[in-house]
């Protein structure tokens, strides 16, 4: 067994184990005394800090998307204009994927299981309604100002999200973005798509 941590640090711990087994075996071989002994960890332990199974496993498709919370609340509060915002989001997902020491395979794991079980599949559609519902109160405050054309909001959004769910399959079976391509022509491609003809 492993020596006494902070309860911050064996949740992490217990998260860690998890997300490998769960992308070695799958969610329905994995069982919690799997998760334990990876850890090297009482399987009481384990419950102290997860119910289930199946609340670990929400632990970790929250993990998941935790970047995108981050980025788009930051946003949120960002004072300048609604072009240079949505810039900084996409550099910042393009840093990111680049920068992760490892592909970040429990994004395919999580999808795979969305397709097979319900409410798995309403908690990532949830993710996804958030993220677009963000983007698109950024695309709008660019049509607002003229900045942008008069383009539908939550279509963009939702092609911005087809964008970031493509860098992070890419990422999940090693494909790390080019970084310094991407976040010139790239970007400019997507904005010159957005912007008034004029005003980029």
């Amino acid at each position: 067994m492993t020596r006494h941590l902070p309860q911050a640090q064996r949740r992490i711990q217990i998260m860690r184990a998890a997300r490998s087994l769960f992308v070695e075996r799958g969610y329905l071989n994995t069982r919690m005394e799997d998760v334990a002994k990876r850890a090297q960890i009482s399987k009481g332990t384990v419950y102290l800090h997860f119910e289930s199974k199946r609340g670990l496993f929400n632990a970790l498709v929250d993990e998941a998307h935790e970047h995108t919370v981050t980025f788009l609340e930051s946003a949120k509060r960002d004072p300048r204009s609604a072009a240079q915002k949505l810039i900084e989001v996409g550099v910042r997902y393009l840093d990111y994927f680049a920068g992760l020491k490892s592909p970040p395979r429990f994004f395919m794991i999580m999808n795979e299981m969305a397709i097979r079980d319900d409410e798995i599949r309403a908690r990532v559609t949830q993710i996804h309604e958030r993220f677009v519902k963000d983007v698109s109160v950024l695309v709008a405050q660019g049509v607002a100002s003229g900045h942008f054309r008069d383009l539908d909001p939550t279509a963009t959004a939702l092609m911005l999200k087809a964008f970031v769910d493509g860098l992070a399959g890419q990422a999940a079976v090693g494909i790390r973005p080019d970084v310094k391509r991407l976040s010139t022509d790239g970007i400019s491609l997507l904005l010159k798509g957005l912007m008034v003809p004029g005003d980029e």
